[in-house]
């Protein structure tokens, strides 16, 4: 699909703004990390210890980054704009009950990867009840502030020659993979499976992106479960999660998964509307 030049201005105008965004992130991610390791490298620590704190603490790290970023985009849209709608209310026209496509797309994949994947208990990891609550709303945060951010780009660059959602959503998936590369130690290879569910998020946050409720529906049935419970988190693996999965599901795996769980979306009425007509 061809975009004509006034769409072409459209793009680069939305992925400036979300280019700078995630450059900003990435920023204070080097900076904090460095303030923290500074002021251990003060005190004689060992850089075991210095390593140490880094991991524990980075998703921390990582959603306080997200947040000045996002803060500072914020403060600079309304510095500039007579009339800018505030959060409260973008969040109230963004937010509603999800549709139940989305709901049962969630525990769809939910449900099909702790199938098949057999996952067992960890018993020392039982009582790590601080990381487990941190990894559920960190992963929550960091990919749901995303959309935050799409929302008000929606908002205010509201143009009439609006690129489309696939070329917008691509171009977002490109700069959001390159930050997380440059943010996040991905010791645990997950980086796949993160980009899988960034565009399912894609996906179901509607046309212009501002279908929250979805959003919200994936990440707490789907995605924070999968990673505080079952050690899909792409910062602390399995480290702290009280069940571990028997064996790591490959991106091929993750792939038919989740393009059967989008089929389904896609063509919900179609095959309910076979399926009676089979039964008759």
């Amino acid at each position: 699909m061809s975009l004509s030049k006034s769409q072409i201005a459209d793009l680069v105008t939305h992925l400036k703004y979300y280019f700078i965004f995630q450059l900003i992130f990435v920023i204070f991610v080097i900076l904090l990390s460095s303030l923290g390791a500074f002021f251990h490298f003060l005190l004689d620590h060992e850089i075991s210890i210095v390593e140490s704190w880094l991991h524990h603490n980075q998703w921390e790290i990582l959603i306080i980054s997200k947040l000045i970023s996002l803060f500072l985009i914020n403060k600079w849209f309304k510095l500039r704009l007579y009339q800018f709608k505030n959060f409260s209310i973008l969040l109230k026209e963004s937010f509603s009950w999800p549709d139940s496509k989305a709901i049962v797309v969630a525990v769809f994949m939910l449900i099909g990867l702790i199938t098949l994947n057999r996952p067992s208990f960890v018993d020392h990891n039982a009582g790590h009840w601080y990381y487990l609550l941190v990894s559920f709303f960190g992963i929550s945060f960091f990919l749901g502030i995303e959309f935050v951010l799409m929302g008000y780009l929606e908002d205010i660059l509201n143009f009439k020659s609006r690129p489309s959602k696939i070329h917008l959503g691509l171009s977002y998936g490109i700069l959001f993979a390159i930050a997380f590369k440059l943010s996040v130690p991905d010791y645990y290879g997950m980086m796949g499976y993160i980009l899988l569910c960034y565009s399912a998020l894609i996906f179901l946050s509607g046309d212009n992106f501002k279908n929250w409720s979805n959003v919200f529906c994936f990440l707490i049935l789907f995605v924070a479960p999968m990673a505080s419970l079952f050690g899909l988190d792409p910062i602390w693996g399995d480290d702290f999660s009280p069940f571990r999965l028997g064996r790591k599901p490959n991106f091929a795996f993750l792939a038919v998964i989740w393009m059967i769980s989008f089929f389904y979306y896609s063509y919900r009425e179609r095959i309910i509307l076979l399926a009676r007509k089979l039964v008759r």
